[in-house]
């Protein structure tokens, strides 16, 4: 019985974990030098009437539940575009919004 439980628990933590990945979008700054729209649209699964400007982002960030958005580079990330990600996490508390 205590075996049952101890492999329960661990099948608990480990699809747990496989969810808190799957909920984990990794952003590459050097990616989003030409277009970052497009690059922004493609990884984070917007609709295809996504308007990509400042606007656009902000309400669809703002409509998104539950995702830790990693963003690597950002210091080579359009200022606008990181704010825009900022304001949206402040806004919508389902974001978790980490600069790298």
């Amino acid at each position: 019985m205590a075996n049952k439980l101890l492999e329960n628990r661990r099948l608990r933590k480990k699809m747990k974990k496989m969810i808190d990945n799957m909920n984990e979008i990794v952003l590459y700054g050097e990616e989003m030098e030409g277009n970052p729209h497009e690059y922004i649209k493609e990884k984070l699964d917007f609709p295809e009437y996504y308007g990509e400007n400042l606007d656009a982002l902000f309400d669809c960030l703002t409509e998104m539940s539950r995702k830790t958005i990693i963003i690597k580079d950002s210091a080579i990330v359009d200022d606008e575009i990181v704010a825009t990600f900022v304001d949206a996490s402040e806004e919508n508390p389902d974001i978790d919004l980490i600069l790298d």
